[in-house]
């Protein structure tokens, strides 16, 4: 039988500028919901609800949920005037409707963020904890 052979190498850093190392983060109930590059403090929030704006397509993230449903919000209305653009790109306009497919933990099923269909995904504050 053939020899195998295997090295590995380990390193590690601390950094005070924490884009190079993976944040990990948990439901409420325990379960592991979402692995990020980036601490979820330095994301943009979305002005409507508070979110926190997750760019799937220029961050790095793997999340651990299931779609729960799909939802149509209606937005507070305070009158026609635009409040400008937000960190996605959406208009500020706090009226109208709104659709959310919402995503929530494989094990307890709480309701933690929501996607439009788009490369942003929208994560509620205080549904993730780090341990």
């Amino acid at each position: 039988q053939p020899k195998i052979v295997s090295s590995s190498i380990v390193s590690a850093s601390k950094d005070e500028d924490d884009t190079g190392s993976l944040h990990i983060y948990y439901c409420l109930c325990g379960e592991f919901l979402m692995i990020l590059d980036v601490s979820i403090d330095r994301l943009p929030r979305r002005e409507t609800d508070g979110a926190f704006i997750l760019n799937t397509k220029k961050r790095t993230c793997k999340l651990n949920t299931t779609f729960d449903k799909t939802v149509i919000v209606q937005r507070k209305s305070e009158g026609s005037m635009d409040l400008g653009t937000e960190a996605d790109g959406s208009s500020g306009k706090r009226s109208g409707f709104e659709k959310q497919n919402r995503q929530a933990c494989p094990k307890c099923g709480l309701f933690v963020c929501y996607d439009q269909k788009g490369a942003f995904t929208y994560i509620l504050d205080g549904a993730l904890i780090t341990k």
